[in-house]
């Protein structure tokens, strides 16, 4: 840039432009993206969870440590 100098102002500005549009357009995909992506991990870990709880409730059954849950 020193010795070239800037160049054309506007080229610069319209690139500059282009960059800040471009990143915008960007960030308004990933940001509800994420924000969803952290939602559904969060349900799929407290599915886990459940699921866990209920395997642990089915083996202490198997294994005679507690009694099942009355049916209607």
């Amino acid at each position: 840039i020193t010795t070239q100098g800037v160049g054309d102002p506007g080229a610069l500005a319209g690139g500059i432009s282009e960059a800040l549009i471009t990143t915008a357009a960007g960030m308004s995909v990933a940001i509800p993206t994420l924000m969803f992506y952290r939602y559904f991990r969060g349900r799929v870990r407290m599915l886990v969870l459940r699921m866990e709880q209920e395997a642990m409730g089915m083996v202490e059954i198997m294994h005679g440590q507690r009694q099942p849950p009355a049916g209607p």
